[in-house]
């Protein structure tokens, strides 16, 4: 992110949040607070205006290839209108957003396939949601369509935002490895229907533009077109939120078929243009401290299945979890987080590697530990370490260990 931005969006935070006579409620979580009234006064009209910003500090200070050391930035803003407010539209909503990414990766230095530094893919400017949703029978269906991805509404869950590894961040990542789904911030044409099927779940179905250019930072989110070598992406995805002994769970499992793209094929002259994956999902507040409060321990564990593995890098993946709100007294809103996950590559693509040359490849292997801590309602810090087992999958790479610390904040 640039520097002088970053500055001149503080100091003008700062003003703005010490002219605020009486905050307003909804906004206690922003550094920025209530704009001396402006701000509420807007929300009231339907207009909300939104601004995250994510940063990490990285170094790999054992194994991998070569130490190194980076940061990387994130800068998310954008505003959502109501349109019920603002034009008499029902249950409408437009969401216009852009993204700001500087920084640099250390991930090369590692030599892993799993992204050590997750705020880090499309290092400039992008146009990111252009999307209106719209609402029905009080809520229990909506259609959104627009420019968005698929891990906007598929393949996530919150638990996996306090990862800064990339292998499970903002969506199950061997999921996103083989080309066929778009991912934050790269956004395409799509649709997605959502409807609930009970009190606690619901079903959803998206259909998603994929292009080979698709993630080139070049374009900055601004190309619109539709070309005939551009291919469909479809997810169905279930949803069960139940309460179980009085604790909080999800479980959710759904597939991703693609069409129409033609993918290279590992080890071979061959292309195929379907493709299918399917994941899953299942966590469990296992240990609440009091009826009265959500501090506890989630535990939960992901899975990536595909028997193509002449067109997928990783057909396998899972992750284990756990996840403590308010592990230390006196810090209700800190997290203490851990994550394994193990990713097989493919023989077909372990074969290529062969063939080029290169040592075969069998699996990599992510444990992170982490501490959140929740400076403020909007600003938070979170100190981390992550052991990288097997970097690239050969074996040739010692295992490599990162010191990393990420922060951010809401405006």
């Amino acid at each position: 992110m640039n520097s002088k931005l970053l500055t001149l969006l503080l100091a003008s935070s700062t003003a703005l949040a010490a002219a605020d006579a009486v905050p307003d409620a909804r906004f206690a979580n922003r550094l920025t607070g209530d704009w001396g009234g402006a701000r509420s006064q807007l929300a009231d009209k339907g207009v909300e205006i939104f601004a995250y910003y994510n940063a990490i500090l990285a170094s790999n200070v054992s194994g991998g290839i070569r130490r190194e050391t980076n940061f990387a930035g994130d800068l998310f803003t954008g505003v959502t209108l109501d349109l019920e407010k603002l034009a008499g539209w029902n249950d409408t909503v437009f969401t216009l957003s852009a993204i700001d990414r500087g920084g640099s990766d250390i991930t090369p230095s590692v030599g892993s396939q799993y992204s050590v530094m997750q705020l880090v893919g499309g290092q400039t400017t992008f146009l990111y949601n252009v999307t209106l949703e719209k609402t029905f029978r009080d809520g229990d269906l909506s259609v959104k369509l627009g420019r968005m991805t698929a891990t906007d509404d598929f393949v996530g869950s919150p638990l996996y935002g306090y990862s800064l590894n990339n292998a499970v961040n903002g969506q199950i990542r061997a999921v996103l490895f083989d080309g066929v789904m778009t991912s934050y911030p790269f956004a395409v044409w799509g649709g997605r229907v959502k409807a609930k099927t009970s009190a606690d779940s619901f079903v959803q179905a998206g259909v998603f533009q994929i292009s080979p250019d698709m993630f080139d930072p070049t374009k900055h989110g601004a190309d619109m077109s539709i070309s005939g070598d551009d291919g469909v992406s479809v997810f169905v995805q279930y949803d069960w939120n139940p309460v179980l002994a009085g604790k909080q769970a999800r479980f959710f499992a759904g597939v991703n078929t693609t069409f129409a793209m033609e993918l290279p094929e590992f080890d071979s002259a061959g292309t195929t243009d379907r493709f299918t994956r399917f994941y899953a999902h299942g966590d469990y507040q296992v240990y609440r401290e009091s009826d009265t409060t959500d501090e506890g321990l989630t535990l939960f564990a992901t899975l990536a299945y595909t028997s193509q593995d002449a067109v997928a890098i990783i057909p396998i993946q899972s992750t284990l979890g756990a996840n403590y709100k308010g592990l230390l007294p006196g810090r209700p809103d800190d997290r203490t987080v851990a994550f394994v996950t193990y990713g097989k590559f493919s023989d077909a693509f372990s074969d290529e590697q062969i063939g080029l040359g290169n040592s075969p490849v069998d699996y990599e292997m992510v444990v992170e530990i982490g501490h959140r801590v929740q400076l403020t309602k909007y600003a938070y810090i979170q100190p981390d370490i992550q052991w990288v087992k097997r970097p690239g999958g050969t074996g040739d790479i010692d295992d490599a260990i990162i010191l990393g610390v990420q922060f951010g904040a809401s405006f």
